[in-house]
């Protein structure tokens, strides 16, 4: 009678091409965590951006978002986005988080290796009741750029205050 099972030769062919199709896999793999990463972030952002946008045209009042460096309660002008942000009903001093203002929303850091820069929003933006757009340099139109890995995509927020997504590479 003749055992049953595998050969050496067989279990070495079977290890070889498994070693092979894994180092096939793997870079798909981590392209598709940078992409998973990168639209994390990405939705993170613009589900702040379009909150505020909303309850500032029901509330009929202005509300801002704003760089908060992980505080749940104060915005943070040095930090980084990528840092954390927070919503909040902007009804005293402009992009302060004051005593008798509301916090929507917090977001506490994003995900590692998520840069997250923007050419007009520097500090904060702030919708108002009408729901147009206005940075923390006046300006209403302006850009978030978050980039994981070489991938990027914009929130570009137009002068009327509607955001919408663009892909790039950074």
């Amino acid at each position: 009678m003749r055992g049953r099972g595998f050969t050496l030769v067989e279990l070495l062919v079977v290890l070889a091409v498994a070693a092979i199709l894994l180092t096939m896999a793997v870079p798909g793999y981590a392209f598709l965590a940078n992409a998973s990463r990168l639209a994390a972030a990405t939705n993170d952002l613009m589900t702040a951006v379009q909150l505020a946008r909303s309850e500032a045209i029901k509330r009929g009042v202005r509300v801002t978002v704003c760089k908060s460096g992980g505080s749940a309660v104060a915005c943070d002008a040095g930090a980084d986005w990528q840092s954390g942000w927070l919503v909040f009903v902007d009804a005293g001093a402009q992009g302060v988080v004051d005593a008798g203002d509301v916090v929507l929303w917090v977001r506490d850091r994003a995900l590692s290796d998520v840069t997250i820069v923007s050419t007009n929003y520097s500090r904060y933006i702030s919708y108002l009741s009408n729901g147009s757009s206005q940075g923390s340099n006046g300006l209403a139109n302006g850009r978030l750029e978050i980039c994981v890995q070489g991938n990027q995509r914009d929130i570009v927020v137009n002068r009327v205050g509607r955001p919408k997504l663009e892909n790039h590479t950074c």
